[in-house]
């Protein structure tokens, strides 16, 4: 696949004007997609886009053809059925899950945001007790209640748990912060501080999990895997949306459950954890995470004033007094790149871990030439 010369795309923001009829805010990017294929999206005009927002539901880029494959298959047999009757793919599905993470039991869901529900009521229960988050993570846990600890800082977050804490809930990176990673050891030191209290520790993989990282999930080695663990968006192959929990079977036989994923859902979820047990995906991501690190290292100094990296993600610091986020973003779509932002100051690259190597140079090249500008 070559890269092809990018021309200005057409601003859709003002679209219809205010005949429109979709509402809600316009998106970020002047792009309206039309077609995707592995890391690249074409929008209506004909032009193409290497797109690095695929965090986290397009781990595996756009249609990608095995997924595709279930999904037709699944298509002229069983789409969806209603909450009184089971179908014949969850359980397929969950038995795959379960083995891949030696987990004792798994809760499907339709979306991350109703996993983590689910797990947050399962580690709660019936008593009036708290949770605890880490700053920058979970704001809708903080703003009902919550209690908020300095995200990174163990001492901080033992001291927390007290009698009225039933669960910790924790991100291995904090996207939405500007892809901050716990440090060496945090999420270690805090299974073993819930334990030793008590408390349930609840690993929120939405978004890092499933390969993204270079590991299929975080804290999986031999007694250090979470009391719960929600899985997100990435099942769904980037074609629909399908959560689960993963965890303590006396916690979830007690929860009172989620909205459960389609068969079509759960058909690719189960093609999903399949391609996972080859390994050959996270190989792949270990590959490209050193490949972006090694590349991204050279921004700082030359219009970002700090990087940070974590598995195949990148976070690109500016001093938003000389150009905001949002503009890079804007400027980058000119040149056939798509980047999503973390507030005024940080863009985040999210490739596709389809991604060829070149490619990422050539969006990094892209990019630099933006800040230089």
């Amino acid at each position: 696949m070559t890269i092809a010369d990018h021309h200005t795309a057409p601003d859709v923001s003002e679209s219809g004007s205010s005949k429109r009829a979709l509402a809600g805010p316009a998106p970020l990017l002047p792009v309206m997609a039309a077609t995707g294929e592995g890391a690249w999206v074409t929008d209506v005009e004909g032009r193409r886009y290497l797109d690095l927002t695929a965090d986290p539901a397009l781990t595996f880029g756009h249609r990608h053809p095995a997924l595709l494959a279930v999904a037709t298959e699944q298509l002229g047999r069983l789409t969806t059925t209603s909450a009184v009757v089971a179908d014949d793919r969850a359980d397929g599905f969950a038995d795959a899950l379960a083995a891949l993470l030696r987990a004792e039991t798994v809760l499907p869901a339709a979306t991350g945001p109703d996993a983590l529900r689910a797990a947050v009521e399962a580690a709660l229960g019936a008593a009036p007790r708290t949770v605890v988050v880490a700053a920058g993570s979970h704001p809708e846990l903080a703003a009902s209640g919550a209690v908020t600890v300095p995200f990174g800082d163990i001492d901080a977050l033992a001291a927390a748990l007290d009698d009225t804490v039933a669960a910790v809930v924790l991100e291995p990176v904090q996207v939405a912060a500007g892809v901050i990673a716990a440090p060496a050891g945090y999420l270690e030191a805090a299974r073993q501080a819930c334990a030793d209290r008590g408390v349930a520790l609840i690993l929120d993989e939405t978004r890092s999990g499933l390969g993204r990282l270079g590991d299929t999930v975080a804290l999986a080695g031999d007694g250090e895997a979470p009391d719960l663990r929600v899985l997100g968006p990435a099942l769904g192959g980037g074609i629909v949306p399908v959560a689960a929990v993963v965890g303590s079977r006396a916690l979830l036989d007690a929860a009172r459950g989620a909205a459960s994923p389609s068969p079509l859902a759960s058909a690719l979820a189960h093609r999903v954890v399949e391609m996972l047990e080859a390994g050959e995906l996270q190989t792949r991501a270990r590959a490209l995470a050193e490949h972006l690190a090694g590349r991204i290292e050279a921004l700082v100094g030359a219009g970002a004033v700090a990087v940070r990296t974590a598995g195949v993600w990148a976070g690109v610091d500016l001093d938003p007094t000389v150009v905001t986020a949002a503009e890079v973003a804007r400027r980058l779509v000119a040149r056939g790149v798509l980047v999503d932002v973390a507030g005024d100051a940080t863009i985040v690259l999210a490739p596709p871990l389809v991604i060829r190597a070149t490619e990422l140079d050539w969006a990094i090249e892209q990019l630099r030439v933006v800040l230089a500008a």
